[in-house]
């Protein structure tokens, strides 16, 4: 009995022995943990941020913090590439798609990566994230999965490659858009909302009050993204008027492209200045007629007179072209409501009995930009005046609006045989005497 108790006690004190390190190991690892957690700010379970520039497509995020936090520097670089508040961009996203990354068959957010109704323009509102992304970053075919528009405001949406292109291509594209001046380089977030509604973004009344209650119940729990953007790139990072500098590394199997997608200007009203302006493609807008142009005009030179009837907005493209109609002699009655939007015109002149045709221009015609086409506002479209006809099919017209936005200043611009292709043209009512 004895030498049983001995060998009993001999075995307890030996597995004492065994396990006392090993419970010394496991309260290590713990303690190593938490304290990885601690130092890589971590807190939701402490989820390793995705790498922006390696981002895996597609991938769905755990919650929207976590899309969030793991797409900062986006954010961040959003806010230099078109002074865009990243806590209202986060509040505007939630109500334009409510970060679906669950629903992989529903949304342009999912299959597009498109943040919150970006619809297509041009390449050159994207200057920055091209560079920083690459040539293959965005479509503007309106070809691609996720871009179709399903809610009638017609034209496409923009097809970004990844999360990180959309959150900086959204804040570029409504920096490129004069309609929304008032929301870039604002550091109010519930003014940059208002300044979004305001332009015209969507078309739903309540739109404003839904933005604000998404930034009291989200976006303001990201202020700090906020805060280290502006700390990083100072309050004013948007400037309209520079030279996009070649960040793409010199390693780019595209570096020997004709047409350089890297230096885009812009005129100081955000109103992108395309360095190729020749017939065939979308020239840049500019403020005097150009010189090959004169002495081909058979019409008279626009006039600064506000003609009768003109309850459009004063500098609006609608402003503009309704004036330069009357002058000529050949007016288009005022629209109400959103049939008055540019893009609208057509429709609405062809159920007032007006002669529309679509891809067919005449000088001295309306021409009724989609929107979304040639650069326009995504949901009101444009107005413009047809003022020649160039042999290859394309046009040169005048507008307002584009240059100088809100103060009724006109400019020349020419647009391409495909872009005339998408316009509705409307012949005005001749007065007698004309």
């Amino acid at each position: 009995m004895a030498s049983k108790a001995v060998v009993g006690a001999v075995a307890t004190t030996v597995s004492g022995i065994i396990s006392f390190p090993f419970l010394i190991v496991g309260v290590l690892v713990i303690v190593i943990v938490m304290v990885v957690c601690v130092f890589t700010g971590q807190n939701d379970n402490c989820v390793k941020p995705v790498d922006p520039q390696h981002e895996e497509v597609g991938k769905p995020a755990k919650s929207i913090d976590d899309f969030i936090k793991s797409h900062k520097e986006a954010y961040i670089q959003s806010w230099k590439a078109g002074g865009f508040l990243p806590s209202a961009s986060i509040a505007q996203s939630m109500v334009e798609n409510g970060f679906n990354f669950t629903n992989p068959s529903g949304t342009s957010f999912w299959k597009a990566h498109n943040m919150g109704g970006v619809k297509t323009s041009k390449l050159s509102d994207f200057p920055i994230t091209i560079a920083t992304y690459g040539k293959d970053s965005i479509d503007i075919t309106g070809t691609k999965a996720g871009t179709s528009v399903g809610d009638n405001t017609g034209g496409a949406y923009t097809y970004f490659k990844d999360y990180n292109a959309g959150i900086v291509g959204k804040a570029e594209f409504m920096a490129h858009q004069t309609l929304y001046k008032g929301a870039i380089n604002n550091t109010n977030p519930q003014a940059t909302l208002t300044a979004i509604y305001m332009g015209g973004w969507a078309t739903d009344p309540k739109y404003l009050s839904s933005l604000l209650s998404a930034y009291n119940t989200l976006g303001q729990n990201y202020k700090f993204i906020d805060d280290e953007a502006i700390k990083k790139y100072g309050k004013t990072p948007y400037q309209a008027n520079h030279i996009i500098p070649n960040v793409i590394p010199n390693n780019d199997p595209h570096k020997n492209d004709s047409k350089n997608t890297n230096e885009v200007n812009a005129d100081d009203n955000g109103c992108v200045v395309d360095p190729n302006t020749s017939n065939g493609k979308n020239g840049a807008p500019v403020l005097d007629l150009p010189k090959e142009y004169i002495g081909k005009l058979t019409l008279p030179m626009p006039d600064d007179k506000n003609y009768s009837g003109n309850s459009y907005p004063f500098g609006q493209c609608t402003w503009g072209v309704y004036n330069r109609l009357a002058q000529i002699g050949m007016p288009i009655e005022w629209f109400s409501g959103d049939s008055g939007n540019g893009g609208n015109w057509g429709a609405s002149a062809k159920a007032k009995g007006y002669k529309v045709e679509k891809g067919k221009p005449q000088i001295g015609w309306g021409a009724s930009v989609p929107a979304g086409v040639a650069g326009s506002d995504p949901v009101a479209g444009h107005i413009a005046v047809v003022e020649y006809i160039n042999p290859d099919g394309s046009i040169l017209v005048s507008e307002t609006n584009v240059v100088k936005a809100g103060t009724g200043t006109r400019s020349w611009r020419v647009l391409s045989k495909e872009t005339v292709s998408q316009i509705l043209f409307i012949q005005g009512k001749a007065q007698h005497g004309k």
